[in-house]
């Protein structure tokens, strides 16, 4: 477990952020000490309610202590499409990419379990489902999911924050625009229509060759 600094980075947040996007590992230090505990809380709270809600099956497996430590660590070291300039801004796009990638890690996960690569009991539905699908059940569900994940893939990594939080619920217009460095609200929802065509072109796409 990392330890913590006890005294707060002698630094401003702008001049840690720039060190950091450039690579500066006592900046990234620095960073994590002061939003780790803030992002650990937001994806904690997040996840109980996507996975833990008939879904601790699993959520037993995917604590959110080390793993979002780990995920974070890894989040920190590229932060290319962070295009905010705001600590609210970059606590909330922190807390949407570990958030993603703990959840394409459940998704592996489950596809695995589905395929039958890891010797799990079978559950009953009762046991693995929600009476209420949330979004991310659609996501992990879908029969389409792995041809969008697939497809999500060639899109360059601003655009997949963008349509995975609008397919997720997770995150407003509003605040992707201030995340994700768009000018305001509008451009960022246009942004989203122009990838989410995009998408569904790729997905056409994949649908015809698959039927070949």
């Amino acid at each position: 477990m990392t330890k913590m600094s006890p005294e707060p980075p002698q630094r401003s947040f702008q001049d840690a952020l720039s060190a950091a996007q450039a690579g500066d590992q006592e900046a990234i230090n620095d960073l994590f000490t002061w939003f780790y505990p803030r992002v650990r809380q937001i994806v904690h709270k997040s996840l109980a309610t996507d996975l833990r809600q008939g879904r601790g099956w699993l959520a037993a497996r995917f604590s959110t202590g080390d793993v979002v430590q780990e995920v974070f660590w890894s989040v920190l070291g590229n932060l290319k499409s962070f295009g905010g300039d705001t600590e609210h801004a970059f606590v909330g796009y922190l807390s949407m990419v570990v958030r993603n990638r703990i959840i394409d890690a459940v998704r592996h996960h489950q596809a695995e379990m589905r395929d039958g690569r890891r010797g799990a009991p079978e559950l009953h539905e009762s046991q693995h489902s929600s009476p209420v699908a949330t979004p991310l059940d659609e996501a992990l569900l879908t029969e389409d999911a792995e041809r969008y994940q697939e497809a999500l893939q060639g899109f360059p990594e601003r655009e997949q924050l963008l349509l995975r939080a609008r397919f997720e619920e997770s995150a407003t217009f509003e605040e992707l625009a201030e995340q994700l460095g768009y000018s305001h609200e509008a451009s960022a929802r246009r942004a989203f229509y122009g990838a989410m065509a995009k998408l569904t072109v790729s997905l056409k796409r994949g649908a015809r060759g698959g039927d070949q």
